[in-house]
This record gives structure tokens, sequence and C-alpha cells, in this order.
């Protein structure tokens, strides 16, 4: 009974380590200690990146992990071997009574002299996507890994595997946010999130850029304030009528005595924004999309038609537009009828999955394309 409970005390140790990955130490020390091993490590070969690299290791000397930075472990049998067995399967895959004839210069340099003599392994995963396993190791004056704990390695396995996929899975989400945040911070179109207590829970860089130069909205520690008392109402009006279910966004505009341009406030609910984002948002509740129309939307036609695969005259339109024309703006500025603009807004809805004018602001103010945001 107490045996069963140590087992599934350490399979909940695998799958904290997933998503605490400072914790695959602590699992590797718990590993080694019930195969009685006097080291270990979990290795990985990553296809797409061509790195090789222990994810952790218990008992090893330093120089094993710049081995496998180095990319050096394509040299040692024992990975050779592993990678040549079936997955999930444990087995003693290394003497050193064996290796002494059979492979001369890595019992000379790496067995002999790090005390390896004996070494299970097993694969948990070997496609076109990645290669990883275990690899456990044993004295020259110890016996030979047996049945039990080769067993024990396999009845391991599935949660080793689940483990290994869920902590996958949370380093690239986590890359992902990363890669996101770098690309808000870069963007004209300043976004500031807000929790349940009104509370700025993130801003990205150009929103600190755009209000360093337009004081119409000003943050002050954690909260927001504006210049004139008549914005702030208008302002937290609008967040109060998303919240009401009222709408699903607003837009607000917010002066300064300075500027002859308003600040132009798109705020709407955290759920409606991109689901990709959320891991950026955090836990916010509100997201304020804020631009400044004294500062124009000016993007290359050619990036426009590359990136969103529109014509030249589309292009232009969907600029406008940016810019804060109306449709009837946009005719007279480029001479040509409102049905033609209309045609043309009704291909530009399309190619951009959207169906409605301020979709398509918002999208290419996130586009990162405007020449003039920084």
């Amino acid at each position: 009974m107490a045996a069963e409970e140590g087992l599934l005390s350490f399979i909940g140790d695998i799958y904290e380590a997933s998503y605490r990955p400072g914790h695959w130490g602590t699992v590797l020390d718990r590993l080694c200690r019930l195969l009685g091993a006097k080291s270990g490590g979990i290795h990985v070969e990553d296809h797409a990146s061509g790195k090789r690299y222990l994810l952790a290791n218990h008992g090893l000397p330093r120089f094993a992990e710049a081995t496998y930075r180095l990319g050096l472990s394509r040299h040692d049998p024992v990975y050779r071997i592993q990678a040549a067995r079936p997955v999930a399967e444990a087995a003693l895959v290394v003497r050193h009574d064996e290796q002494v004839a059979e492979n001369p210069l890595y019992y000379r340099l790496i067995m002999k002299p790090n005390d390896l003599g004996y070494v299970a392994a097993i694969s948990l995963f070997n496609d076109k996507e990645w290669h990883a396993g275990i690899g456990v190791h044993r004295s020259f004056k110890a016996e030979p890994f047996g049945d039990r704990e080769l067993q024990l390695l396999n009845v391991l396995a599935p949660h080793f595997q689940r483990a290994l996929r869920i902590d996958k899975a949370l380093q690239q989400a986590t890359h992902r946010a990363a890669s996101l945040q770098s690309v808000l911070s870069e963007l004209m179109h300043g976004v500031v999130v807000l929790n349940g207590q009104d509370q700025v829970t993130y801003h990205n860089a150009a929103a600190e850029r755009l209000l360093s130069r337009h004081a119409g909205l000003l943050m002050d520690g954690a909260r927001l304030r504006t210049w004139y008392p008549r914005d702030a109402a208008a302002l937290w009006a609008a967040v109060s009528g998303l919240r009401q279910g009222k709408a699903r966004q607003q837009a607000v505009g917010l002066n300064h005595p300075d500027r002859p341009h308003p600040l132009i406030v798109l705020a709407t609910l955290r759920e409606d924004a991109p689901e990709s984002l959320s891991g950026v948002y955090g836990e916010g509740e509100i997201v304020l999309y804020v631009s400044d129309p004294g500062r124009p939307f000016d993007a290359c036609e050619e990036d426009l038609a590359g990136l969103f695969h529109f014509t030249r005259a589309e292009s232009g339109v969907a600029s406008a537009l940016v810019n804060g024309l109306s449709v009837e703006q946009i005719a007279e500025r480029h001479q040509v009828s409102r049905e033609t603009v209309r045609t043309q807004l009704k291909s530009i809805f399309g190619k951009l999955g959207v169906s409605k004018q301020q979709d398509v602001v918002r999208l290419l103010l996130n586009s990162g394309l405007n020449r003039q945001a920084r």
C-alpha cells in the first residue's frame, strides 16, 4: 500500500513538472531513487529546430549538458541504440562489459571516467516532430537493471509522455505570447487593458508613445485619467456600457487644449479581442485601442497588397478609411462614385474576413505597417 502511494505521489510530481519546468530536476531525483540509479536524464531532440538538449538531469557531470548543447550526443551509442528501439519499451541498452569491445572510445572517454557501468533507456517519442527519452545509469560495481526496473519505466512512460506534451505546448504558448507582446510593442496603435477595478493590467509601448505626445489621456500608476472631466465621464460611461452588455464596442474622443485632434479610444470587451492575444492581455476585462488621428496612417500600397491581397485602389480606400474618411470623402478624393467605393469596401471586407468598417480599421492598425508609427 505504501509503495502504491509512493508511486502515485511520484506520478503527481511528473504532472507538476509539466507546468513547472523547474520541477523536472525533482522528478529525475525521485526516478533515480526508485530505480536504484546513480544518475539519469531526459533528452530531447527537436527536429524542427535541429536542437538536442537535456530537459533535466540528476547526478550527471556538467560536461554532459554541454555535450548535448553542442550536438555531440549524436556520437553517443546509447542515443543511437535508444532511437532504434520501439517507443515506450524500456531496455538495458548498454553494459560496460560489452562496450569495452564494441565502442572502446566511448568506454574509455565516457563510461569509465564517469562510472557509467549500465544504462537503461526508454524512448517516449520518436517521430517527425521530435525524439525524447529517458536514460538512467548504474555504477560498474552495481548489478544491471533488471525486469522490475524496466517494467516500472514502462508503467511510468504514458505519464511522462503526457507531461512532456503539456510542457512543450506551454513552452510554445509562452513563446507565442512573448512574440505577440514584442509585435504589440511596435504598433502605432496603443493598447491598454483594464481589469474589473478599472486598473491598467497591460499597455504596449505604442500606448506610452501616444500618451506622452497627447495628454488627452494619462496613465497615473495603474489608473487612467483624462484632461477634461467631461471626457472622463464619457470614457467610464462607455466602459460601464460594455460591462452591462449595452454594446460590444464604444468609441470616445479625449481632448487636450494643445492638440487640434482628440485621441480616439475604441473600447471593447476582452472576449472580443483576438484569442491568440489572451496570453498577452492577461486577466483584463476591457481592451482600449488608442489612436491619434493627428498622426495619419501611411502604409505602403505594396505592403497592403502583399499582406492582404488588396488591389491598388483597395489599398487607397483602406488607408483612407483608417484615417477617418467617410465613403463620400473617399469617393471625392479618388474621383470615383460612392458605389465604386462601396464595391471596393465589400471586396476589402471579404479579403479581411470582416463585415464592419471598424474591423478594417482595427486590423490595419494592428498590422504594424504604418510608416509613421515610431
